[in-house]
């Protein structure tokens, strides 16, 4: 499930760009081109894209206009909408009232006003489709998103997967934001979330998941069966973001990390604490190194460094530009930004065939299960919207044929 770069990318001007969090203007075109070579990398790999545009144009559409009105009002509600916002959306088709909610509305073009810009305003970062809901052991998690401008994307999200007919689900959603009281209010996204495996879930206190949450949300992953929560305490800083900022998994047995947080050697390492789920108490256990508390969990991973293992500068640069953020197409097969080329040297060095997206999508490249691949897209508009490759992408569902596949290699 991923979401295209649209005209809401478009009409961002640099004294909003701060206020829809992005801390620059992008070149919509290009952010759109290197986007759809991305997802025609996935259908190369037979993966079948889904676009949130459309699947909410389709949710719209089988919903009643009742449904549909108190969507409305339930965004009037969130974003304190004015009557004539509302009045507007109301009188619009679903294919108008998707493109509205998602790329919002202009005041007037033509307007010369810097205070007054949006009618509703665009919600650009749902580019960002890891993060405002998330979707695990048969269940979806709708995010407690923590900045207001992103709060419209959780709401869409619940409102597909609660009247989309395809995606349908027969347990209700767990909506993280109704788990929250008047006084403590949650904040939790999808790309602070990480299962490491049926029983572990590795989640990171950071800048966008507050640690309250975290606390109210192990008491729902133990319903869902989950054992083992990781808990990594990031700094307060703005390029560590979120988890998937400085660690993702890329195989049954690597990850890469940001080495400052993570390495063995490293003096500054993210605080790691473990919580056994299976106990009454929500008790934690410290561990000084990641790897340490992983391999308890018979979880062995070998890290390898975004930038390199001796160059500070060029890990802190290559973490910036996410070349610690990749997504698998299966176990071994990811991809990652071209611009990053520390980080494609290690990987290289663990037996990766490094290929750029463009040979990838020659009539002449076959995919190969067997070769562990980082496949090397264009990046450098998206990556400065401050997104990598999984924070591009949602799965919603993986065929285990692949990861068959995937283990034959292995063995």
């Amino acid at each position: 499930m991923v979401h295209s770069p649209g005209p809401e990318i478009d009409i961002i001007v640099p004294e909003g760009a701060n206020e829809l969090l992005f801390e620059d203007i992008l070149f919509g075109e290009m952010a759109q081109e290197e986007h759809r070579a991305m997802c025609n990398v996935f259908r190369k790999y037979g993966v079948e894209v889904l676009e949130i545009k459309e699947l909410l144009i389709t949710a719209l559409e089988a919903a009643s206009k009742e449904v549909v009105a108190a969507l409305v009002d339930e965004l009037q509600l969130l974003e304190h909408l004015s009557l004539q916002v509302v009045k507007k959306l109301k009188s619009l088709t679903p294919k108008q009232l998707a493109a509205a909610l998602i790329e919002g509305i202009l005041l007037d073009k033509h307007l010369m006003d810097d205070e007054n810009l949006y009618l509703l305003k665009p919600i650009p970062n749902l580019i960002f489709a890891r993060d405002p809901v998330i979707v695990a052991f048969n269940r979806i998690l709708a995010s407690s998103m923590a900045e207001p401008v992103r709060r419209r994307e959780a709401k869409l999200m619940i409102f597909i997967f609660t009247n989309h007919p395809e995606l349908i689900l027969d347990k209700p959603i767990i909506d993280l934001h109704q788990l929250g009281t008047e006084g403590t209010k949650l904040s939790l996204e999808g790309g602070d979330f990480l299962v490491l495996d049926e029983d572990t879930v590795a989640i990171a206190w950071s800048r966008r998941t507050s640690l309250k949450s975290i606390q109210l949300l192990s008491k729902e992953l133990k319903k869902l069966g989950v054992k083992n929560l990781i808990v990594a305490k990031l700094p307060n800083q703005i390029s560590f973001i979120h988890l998937d900022t400085v660690f993702t998994r890329i195989s049954e047995d690597e990850c890469l990390i940001y080495p400052p947080l993570f390495a063995p050697e490293s003096l500054t390492r993210a605080d790691i604490f473990y919580f056994d789920l299976n106990q009454t108490e929500f008790k934690e256990k410290k561990y000084d190194l990641i790897f340490d508390l992983l391999n308890d969990l018979k979880i062995p991973l070998k890290p390898i460094y975004c930038g390199g293992k001796n160059n500070l500068i060029a890990q802190k640069r290559e973490q910036w530009t996410q070349g610690a953020n990749s997504f698998c197409i299966a176990p071994g097969i990811i991809l990652t930004y071209s611009r990053n080329i520390n980080t494609i040297k290690e990987l290289s060095r663990a037996g990766y065939l490094c290929v750029n997206a463009s040979e990838v999508l020659s009539q002449t490249f076959e995919p190969n299960f067997n070769q562990k691949t980082a496949i090397l897209l264009k990046g450098e508009e998206l990556c400065r919207a401050r997104g990598g490759p999984r924070c591009l992408t949602h799965p919603l569902y993986r065929d285990r044929r692949l990861l068959a596949n995937a283990n034959r290699r292995q063995n």
